[in-house]
C-alpha cells in the first residue's frame, strides 16, 4: 500500500502544504495524472525502492511482537550498497576495487549497476576434490583440479554451496550469471541489505539497458573471463599469501579424510593444481579463439546469404510445357 500512500500526500497534502515553495507545487500540478496508477512491475519498484531505504512490515505473529505496519530496520541516514555504488560512480565514493577484482573502476558504463553490485559478492577460487559430484552428468560438471571458477563470498567458508565453474565466456554470460543472481537473493549469509540493493538496482537495469550496446553483456562478461583464466592476477595474490579462502574451507575435507583413512590431502591438489596453471591458461586461450572463430564463421555466412531468387510458377500463363495456355484458340470440328 506504500505507492497508494504516496499517491494520497502528493493529491491531499502538497496542494496545501504551507512551507512547500510555489514553483514546487507547480511542478506536481503539471504532472498530475502522469503514472497515477500502478502498471506492469511499477507496483514491485515500490517495495524494492522503500527495502532499499530499511523499510520492513512488522509482522504482529512474531513472537513479542504486539506491533504492526512498517519500521525501518537500519537507519535511513546511512547509505545503501547501492547509493555507495552511485557515489562511486559520480566520483563522490572511494571505490573498494583493485588490480585483483574481477569489476574494476574502467567497467563503469560498460555494464549495469546490477551487474557490478553482483560480481561484487563473488570472488575467484579454484576447483577442489570436494567439488566434485557423483551420480549422472557429473563428468560434465566436474573439473580438472585447479580450475578457476566463481564462489559466494558469504559462504565460501561454510560449505561447497554458491561454487560456480563455467567452461567458456559464453557459458559465463547465459548461464553462470542467472545462477549467481538466484544464489545470492536466497543465501541465508548474506546480508539483507545487499539483497534489497540488488532487487532495486534490478528495475533500474532495465532504462540502463537501453542506454547500452547490444552486445554489451557478451563483451563485458568476455573481460571478466579473461581477468579470470587468462590475467590470473587474483591467483598470484593468493599464492603469495600463502593462505586463501579455498584452503582454509578445506580444512574439513582434510580431517575427514583423515578419519577416513585415506592418505591424500588438499595440498597436493593444490601442488597439482599450481602444476596445471598454464595447461588451464593454455585451454581459456584455446576456448577464447575458438569462439572468436565461430563467430567470424557466422557472421560471414550471413553476409553471403542472399535472397532466395524467383522461380517459375509451374503453371504459368506464358509459359510452355503441360498446362500451359496458348494465345490461339484451338479449333473444334462437328
Amino acid at each position: 500500500g506504500i505507492h497508494t500512500k504516496v499517491n494520497d500526500l502528493i493529491r491531499l497534502h502538497f496542494p496545501s502544504c504551507p512551507t512547500m515553495p510555489e514553483d514546487v507545487k507547480e511542478t506536481f500540478k503539471s504532472l498530475r495524472g502522469f503514472g497515477a496508477k500502478a502498471i506492469g512491475d511499477q507496483q514491485g519498484y515500490w517495495i524494492d525502492a522503500a527495502k532499499d531505504i530499511g523499510v520492513e512490515d512488522v509482522n504482529p505473529e512474531e513472537p513479542g511482537e504486539i506491533n504492526w505496519g512498517i519500521t525501518f530496520r537500519r537507519d535511513p541516514l546511512q547509505p545503501s550498497p547501492a547509493d555507495d555504488l552511485d557515489r562511486e560512480n559520480v566520483g563522490a565514493g572511494s571505490s573498494s576495487s583493485s588490480k585483483t577484482s574481477l569489476v574494476r573502476s574502467e567497467d563503469q558504463g560498460l555494464c549495469t549497476d546490477h551487474v557490478t553490485l553482483l560480481l561484487r559478492q563473488v570472488k575467484p577460487c579454484r576447483f577442489k576434490k570436494s567439488d566434485r559430484r557423483g551420480g549422472p552428468g557429473a563428468r560434465g560438471r566436474d573439473r580438472v583440479i585447479g580450475f578457476p571458477g566463481l564462489s559466494c563470498k558469504h559462504c565460501i567458508t561454510k560449505n561447497n554451496f554458491g561454487r560456480y565453474f563455467p567452461v567458456s565466456a559464453k557459458n559465463l554470460t547465459d548461464n553462470t550469471a542467472n545462477s549467481l543472481q538466484a544464489h545470492v537473493a536466497t543465501c541465508s549469509r548474506c546480508p539483507d541489505s545487499i539483497k534489497a540493493s540488488l532487487a532495486y538496482l534490478l528495475h533500474r537495469s532495465v532504462l540502463q539497458k537501453a542506454e547500452l550496446s547490444g552486445s554489451w553483456k557478451k563483451t563485458f562478461f568476455k573481460r571478466v573471463w579473461d581477468r579470470l583464466h587468462v590475467e590470473r592476477a587474483w591467483s598470484t595474490v593468493n599464492d603469495g599469501d600463502g593462505k586463501d579462502d579455498d584452503s582454509v574451507s578445506s580444512s574439513s575435507d582434510n580431517e575427514s579424510e583423515s578419519k577416513g583413512g585415506s592418505g591424500g590431502t588438499d595440498s597436493d591438489d593444490e601442488e597439482l593444481g599450481e602444476d596445471m596453471t598454464d595447461l588451464i591458461k593454455e585451454a581459456a586461450h584455446w576456448l577464447s579463439e575458438q569462439e572468436e572463430s565461430a563467430d567470424s564463421v557466422t557472421r560471414s555466412r550471413a553476409r553471403g546469404r542472399g535472397l532466395p531468387g524467383k522461380r517459375p510458377l509451374p503453371f504459368s500463363p506464358r509459359g510452355r510445357g503441360r498446362g500451359s495456355l496458348t494465345s490461339k484458340r484451338r479449333r473444334v470440328h462437328f
